[in-house]
């Protein structure tokens, strides 16, 4: 089983989310995105980069999180196919959603398992307001496709967490004081590992 991030729009929480959810499940790390430095963060042999320029294609494996997009990459496609479940992340402006329907276009034909992840999500109203937008526009477009749409709250320590690529409840242990700072991202984390598991 293996797990897609993707968005064709860069700065929506790829790399964080594909970071956190491999190491919550203890995955291995694969990103097509040369500029990005995560891979190298990683655990010892869990991190890996597949630019275009030394890749000409992208082999698919058990026990990953590719995290794609920002661009478009045709090697893409068959990951995209055979993965367990493709995440679109999104943040809340009109330009985002635009991306994130486009990027729903983009998968929808090739793999319909497919989560919505609204990241930095700060007001409750705004947040739900989007989310009935999303279910709206995609009900128009594919009538009998359920398509979940989940929040994951505006958190420096899910921001933080690049910094060592470590798991946010991981990094909490069992200290009380940080579980209590990190309560909300370690239930949006819990939250997000139970879509993934259906």
């Amino acid at each position: 089983m293996s797990y897609v991030v993707y968005s064709i729009k860069g700065g929506v929480g790829k790399t964080t989310l594909s970071v956190q959810i491999s190491q919550m499940l203890d995955f291995t790390y694969v990103t097509n995105d040369s500029h990005s430095s995560a891979h190298n963060l990683m655990p010892e042999e869990k991190g890996f980069l597949v630019s275009k320029e030394e890749y000409n294609e992208i082999p698919y494996d058990e026990n990953v999180v590719y995290d794609f997009g920002g661009f478009k990459d045709t090697r893409i496609n068959d990951i995209v196919k055979q993965a367990q479940k493709i995440i679109i992340p999104t943040l809340t402006s009109i330009v985002d959603l635009q991306a994130t329907l486009a990027t729903l276009k983009d998968v929808i034909e090739i793999n319909k398992n497919i989560l919505i992840v609204v990241n930095r999500a700060k007001n409750n109203n705004k947040a739900n307001e989007l989310k009935e937008y999303l279910k709206e526009e995609i009900s128009k477009e594919y009538k009998d496709i359920n398509i979940p749409i989940i929040f994951v709250r505006e958190s420096s320590v899910l921001e933080d967490s690049l910094f060592d690529c470590e798991y946010i409840e991981t990094k909490a242990g069992n200290n009380r004081f940080k579980r209590h700072i990190y309560r909300n991202a370690i239930e949006d984390m819990q939250n997000l590992k139970k879509e993934l598991e259906l």
